[in-house]
């Protein structure tokens, strides 16, 4: 056999040409194919080529040449240029185009003289060399030999890098001890063992090699047929008819104790697809499944101890909403309380005091005519005549500071047009539009409008830099709002309350918290709007009883709350009686989490004009409560399980397109606004303003929607 100088040192490191054996590569099977359509030329070609370790196909068309290419590898072709059906060139390119021969060396035999130009399409065809007829034997025999010999060099370095590559995973398999990778043959049993397997089951090699499969299986599981399933499942994720997943299954030691374990199983095939073995890779998770467990129950506990925190929080948060309901009343009793003593006071007054100086200048009047010869006399009955007349002047205005008697007797209206000109007192002019047709408002809401409207001017005056003021009253859609409005320096509402000043220093009773909460009593609401340098408005909002409610609840029910300071009992009858002025709105709240529904529920329950009528967890009982409940406004969260507000707020407003739905979420952008609004939502808060906005938001949208 001709030598070679092929270097095959990169595919090996450590060994070199001079190292391979000959009888090695003859043991090396090598395939040449002969193609010619001359059966004598095969013949004589096949008798040329034959040698230990070759094995010589033959074929006497391009059709059949591709049938043992599809069969066989070869060292090398030749072939015959011409040809019929299927001319040499035309194999050689079909030949080319498949991956395995892409690379086979190809010789051409040419039976006639040929031009440059058939050389030059042979060798770009593909070929190694062109040879024409006849050929002198020895020259193709060298030529094939050189093509033989290298094709067995390079099987041959193939083995051994095979070799040394099995020999490391061998090493690499048995050296690791965290995991137990078993070889299994056809039949699923154990061909090969590592040193993890006998740590995990407590079986030696000698024990186990030859053992089926199934003897890591309880005997239940090997009854359902567990272990058959598992390689089953390895065949069909190489097929493609399923996807492949680590397996949990209880599996058996030596000893026959049992442990829990991850179980890997896969299918390994040669290159033509065909089975040839299952790989089984076995990790053992019972201290991982018994933590899982541990963590499991320590969340169980920890879920029940939410439970209860939650319950405890829901039953303070009541308690809490409770005690400022209770404080709420208390607060406006007091107040009620002051203007009634007031009232009392300026009665008195007015109904004695007032008539006795009235009384006294008479008498002064009648003794002046018989002490006129007197002037001493007269001189001195002038002088208390005087004195009567700035006593009576003084009784007036505190009878005026105390209780306005043209509030009592003629209305809201006539009061805030006498306190306009009352406020020239305090160096401020007030211009007041009230409507035409007077009022009717039960006493207490009168006097305690009028007193906040009073405190709100007087804040004016000594903070707004201006000496002037608005005040608006008008009467829409069953509410009663009055505007107090002035263009002067304003404040910063956050700044002030955070300092403590709300109002830019009130410090009267009639402060802005007070107003405030004045107002919620009587079913109202209270809103400033304010900033430095733009000037202030504040607003006070009271829905309007019907007649028939005023002339129900008018007179006896609200002296007899007013009669004493109310225990728990009287409270709660004065609850009754200021929702029956109100038209409350029915709100249904929808949020997944309960304490946020509580939260929401805290700050709507504050408002006597607005009643949560019920609660859901989810789109889906949302949906079902709107059609049971029929509320007028449902503030609906956005991130919910199983159906989400946006699917939610589309249900509702395809079936009920007169509710008003107010979309609350964490994250408010784009894509969540436009969702909700697409789906039906008016509009869309974000939670952390639930608390100032809500009810503003609710009270603009109704209005919006009327």
């Amino acid at each position: 056999m001709a030598e070679t100088s092929v270097d095959l040192s990169g595919k090996m490191p450590g060994w070199s040409v001079d190292m391979v054996d000959n009888s090695e590569l003859a043991e090396i099977p090598a395939h040449i194919l002969l193609v010619d359509d001359d059966p004598s030329i095969l013949i004589a070609l096949a008798s040329l080529l034959e040698g230990p370790g070759r094995t010589v196909l033959t074929a006497n068309t391009g059709q059949s040449a591709l049938r043992y290419l599809l069969r066989h590898d070869c060292a090398v072709i030749v072939l015959d240029v011409r040809m019929p059906q299927m001319d040499g060139f035309e194999l050689a390119g079909l030949i080319r185009q498949r991956d395995r021969s892409r690379f086979t060396p190809i010789i051409f035999l040419s039976g006639v003289d040929t031009m440059d130009a058939d050389v030059v399409r042979g060798l770009s065809s593909g070929a190694v060399d062109y040879l024409v007829k006849p050929v002198p034997p020895d020259i193709l025999r060298h030529k094939v030999d050189v093509f033989v010999e290298l094709f067995q060099l390079r099987e041959w370095a193939n083995k051994q890098a095979r070799k040394q590559s099995e020999e490391r995973f061998r090493l690499l398999v048995e050296g690791i001890e965290d995991y137990a990778i078993v070889l299994l043959d056809l039949d699923g049993k154990v061909a090969t063992w590592n040193r993890g397997g006998e740590r995990l089951t407590g079986y030696v090699s000698e024990e186990i090699l030859g053992q089926p499969y199934a003897c890591f299986y309880p005997p239940e599981e090997v009854t359902l047929r567990l272990p058959d399933d598992d390689l089953k499942q390895a065949i069909e994720v190489v097929t493609g008819q399923a996807v492949r997943a680590d397996i949990d299954r209880q599996l058996v030691k030596k000893d026959g104790s049992r442990f829990i374990a991850t179980v890997m199983v896969t299918a390994l095939r040669d290159e033509r697809k065909a089975l040839q073995a299952y790989a089984v890779v076995i990790r053992d998770v019972t201290e991982r499944k018994r933590a899982e467990q541990a963590l499991r129950e320590s969340e169980g506990r920890l879920r029940e101890l939410a439970t209860h925190l939650e319950r405890r929080v829901e039953e303070r948060t009541a308690e809490l909403h409770q005690s400022q309901e209770r404080l709420r009343a208390l607060a406006t009793e007091l107040s009620l309380s002051e203007q009634r003593e007031r009232k009392r006071l300026a009665t008195e007054l007015h109904d004695h005091l007032q008539q006795i100086l009235v009384l006294g200048k008479l008498k002064l009047g009648q003794g002046k005519r018989h002490a006129e010869a007197v002037p001493e006399a007269a001189k001195l009955m002038k002088e208390t005549d005087d004195v009567l007349s700035d006593a009576l002047k003084y009784t007036r205005t505190l009878v005026a500071e105390l209780s306005p008697i043209v509030l009592r007797d003629h209305g809201l209206s006539a009061g805030l047009k006498w306190l306009g000109e009352y406020m020239h007192k305090h160096q401020i002019a007030v211009t007041v539009i009230v409507p035409e047709d007077e009022l009717t408002l039960p006493e207490e809401h009168a006097v305690l409008l009028f007193q906040s409207v009073r405190e709100l001017l007087i804040n004016s005056a000594k903070h707004a830099g201006t000496g002037q003021a608005t005040v608006a009253l008008e009467q829409r859609d069953g509410l009663l709002r009055i505007d107090v409005r002035d263009e002067g320096a304003g404040f910063d509402h956050a700044v002030a309350a955070a300092a403590g000043t709300p109002g830019g220093g009130i410090s009267s009773k009639y402060g802005l918290f007070s107003i405030q909460e004045h107002m919620r009593a009587l079913g109202g609401s209270f809103d400033i709007q304010s900033s430095p340098g733009k000037g202030t408005t504040a607003t006070l909002m009271l829905p309007l009883a019907t007649r028939t409610e005023l002339s129900e609840s008018d007179g006896s029910a609200l002296n007899a709350q007013h009669s004493a300071l109310p225990g728990r009992s009287a409270l709660n009858a004065q609850h009754s009686a200021l929702q029956q002025h109100t038209n409350r709105v029915r709100v249904l709240l929808v949020d997944d989490h309960a304490m946020v529904r509580q939260g929401l529920r805290s700050v709507l329950d504050a408002y006597k004009d607005i009643q949560v009528v019920g609660e859901a967890q989810e789109g889906a009982e949302a949906v079902r409560l709107v059609d049971e409940l029929q509320p007028q406004v449902v503030v609906m969260d956005i991130n919910m399980p199983k159906m989400n507000g946006i699917e939610a707020t589309t249900h509702i407003k395809a079936h009920w397109p007169e509710t008003i739905v107010v979309g609350i979420s964490v994250n408010t952008g784009d894509d969540n606004g436009n969702a909700m609004r697409g789906a039906g939502a008016a509009v869309l808060l974000n939670k952390d303003a639930a608390v100032d906005d809500l009810y503003r938001t609710i009270q603009d949208v109704l209005k919006t929607n009327v």
